[in-house]
């Protein structure tokens, strides 16, 4: 599952670095890092839970994944638009956005180790 999300991040990255640069104004209400991190966070748990539902019909899965989504942003206390926005001005500075997903990689990759120690009964002490 982790190296899935990596090889999709690692891509996602790369093609952005590849997009021409645009100059981005810093947009009202940015989401700060820290949140934008624990956001990212869970919103790629909840991409990862989706890939392991049994839901056959796409739209059907669209729908989960929207409620989930919107439960995210009310636990996070995050504005879609302002998710949106800042998202879009991280993505213009790519050592910013390279900062931001290599703490959330690191992150998960702990979750899943953690993960991984209870399915073999070892506890974190």
């Amino acid at each position: 599952m982790i190296k899935k999300i990596l090889s999709c991040l690692s891509a996602f990255l790369m093609l952005a670095a590849c997009q021409q640069e645009e100059v981005i104004q810093k947009p009202e209400g940015l989401v700060p890092e820290s949140k934008m991190i624990s956001f990212l966070i869970d919103m790629h748990i909840a991409e990862a839970k989706m890939g392991y539902l049994q839901v056959k019909d796409r739209d059907s899965l669209e729908i989960i994944f929207r409620n989930y989504e919107k439960a995210l942003f009310e636990k996070h206390q995050v504005d879609d638009s302002a998710y949106y926005h800042s998202y879009e001005y991280y993505l213009a500075d790519m050592e910013k956005m390279h900062e931001i997903y290599s703490a959330v990689v690191d992150s998960l990759s702990v979750l899943n180790s953690i993960e991984k120690n209870k399915d073999l009964g070892i506890s974190e002490e």
